[in-house]
């Protein structure tokens, strides 16, 4: 396996590595500018370009930015497992049953609430829906809460009903569910079983038996197939979408606790607890790949949907490694948005543009790569 500074990974290497995983890992100026210590979640705050990564052995929150630096955000955060980010604020789970949050702009503290119980029955994982409400997992009691962000209120939404050390959870808004893995705990040997509950009446519901031993955390890329990694697992397995098949094993490593998707760059950002360090591993588009199969040219393609209100998504594509802006100007010339401002690799790739507060009216879309430019119209309509 080679080691690959991010940003400079070339084309051809792209071509002929893409029929097998490709990991980079962070860069590292010296030993010690790695600030990870047991490293558990990554969590993507594609508002400051950015990942932020819990530490089980620290409590401390470091953020990684675009070119692979490591810099504490929240040093004894106390933040040792499952994260989310809702709007500006970071959710994580700590020591004694504790939720916490934290601003994403000023750092500092807006949640520390701890839920009641034996502290010997930690949290794990957490996930939030649209509502503004937070899942957390306690494998220990095989109870999923549900906590209101608004007034910081908690209760129990699932519990028992075949839950048996529940873990990573998953959230599937347009199924109107949660997915929740069961890391089984209690030594019985059972097998794990993957649950889907209803967001609706908390019906738990089985999906897929099956017979890893102790997963943490499952995640679904945009094509419907889902990942489940852990740190008793010899690497990250993959299920089809409806889970009729076993599992195929998909990369392989130690101690890797939980995958995040990255759906820019379609991959899996992933923690190596145990070696204090992280790596993204890209998702072949298909099984089989070619040259032929890799865009040859630059394209900007038109936004769909359009007309739109208040969201459209913009399609495009790069045939080699490359510093790509793409910004939305008003008809008077203004940037009145910086989508995208980074170096990414050949592929295919998809962002999201929200008119949110801005007046009915055409709108230019420009993708710039290096001597490239090409520019396109939409029209938001309210």
């Amino acid at each position: 396996m080679k080691i690959y500074i991010p940003h400079l990974l070339k084309n051809k290497l792209m071509i002929l590595g893409l029929t097998i995983l490709i990991i980079l890992f962070v860069p590292t100026i010296s030993k010690a500018q790695n600030l990870l210590s047991g490293p558990q979640k990554i969590v993507i705050d594609s508002e400051r370009d950015r990942y932020l990564v819990s530490n089980f052995n620290t409590g401390d929150i470091i953020q990684i930015d675009s070119a692979g630096i490591q810099d504490t955000f929240v040093i004894g955060a106390n933040f040792i497992d499952g994260l989310e980010i809702v709007g500006d604020t970071i959710y994580g789970v700590g020591h004694n049953r504790v939720i916490r949050a934290y601003d994403l702009v000023t750092k500092q503290p807006v949640m520390n609430i701890p839920l009641t119980g034996s502290n010997n029955n930690y949290l794990s994982s957490i996930a939030s829906d649209s509502s503004g409400h937070l899942f957390i997992s306690c494998p220990g009691l095989n109870i999923i809460y549900k906590m209101r962000i608004s007034d910081q209120s908690y209760w129990i939404f699932a519990e028992a009903n075949g839950l048996n050390g529940p873990n990573g959870i998953l959230l599937e808004k347009e199924k109107n569910r949660i997915i929740v893995i069961d890391e089984v705990i209690d030594g019985s040997g059972d097998p794990s079983i993957i649950h889907a509950i209803d967001l609706a009446d908390s019906t738990v519901s089985d999906l897929a038996t099956i017979s890893l031993f102790r997963p943490d955390g499952i995640v679904r890329d945009k094509n419907g197939f889902y990942y489940v990694g852990g740190y008793f697992l010899p690497g990250i397995y993959k299920f089809d979408p409806d889970f009729s098949q076993p599992p195929e094993m998909f990369f392989q490593g130690s101690h890797i606790v939980y995958p995040t998707y990255n759906e820019t760059n379609h991959s899996l950002l992933i923690t190596y607890y145990n070696a204090n360090t992280w790596g993204e591993v890209f998702i072949p588009t298909t099984s089989v790949k070619n040259q032929l199969d890799f865009p040859n040219e630059f394209s900007l393609y038109q936004n769909y949907p359009n007309p739109f209100n208040p969201t459209t998504k913009i399609s495009y594509q790069i045939p080699e490694l490359s510093f790509i802006t793409i910004k939305v100007y008003d008809v008077l010339g203004n940037e009145v948005a910086a989508l995208v401002n980074k170096v990414k690799p050949v592929g295919e790739y998809e962002v999201e543009f929200s008119a949110t507060g801005l007046p009915s009216s055409i709108y230019f879309y420009q993708l710039r790569a290096g001597n490239y430019v090409e520019t396109k119209k939409m029209i938001l309509q309210k």
